[in-house]
């Protein structure tokens, strides 16, 4: 069993888990989780269940995120 994911947590791709939302994703019964690129800065929104693979759209050719730009 995984442990929960927390802010701060990071994925093997340096993505960052800032805060979770209560706004809905786009994937099936899943939230919109809001992280930042341990590489270049850059925040942005993605489906909690994508979490553990994302890689940033503006430095890793990642797709793209939801509420691209978020601060």
């Amino acid at each position: 069993m995984r442990s929960p994911v927390e802010p701060g947590d990071s994925n093997p791709n340096g993505q960052r888990l800032i805060r979770k939302t209560t706004d809905a994703g786009t994937d099936h019964n899943n939230y919109v989780w809001i992280l930042d690129c341990e590489h270049c800065g850059h925040e942005y929104g993605a489906n909690g269940s994508d979490f553990h693979h994302r890689k940033c759209p503006k430095c890793q050719g990642g797709a793209d995120g939801l509420y691209d730009g978020v601060v």
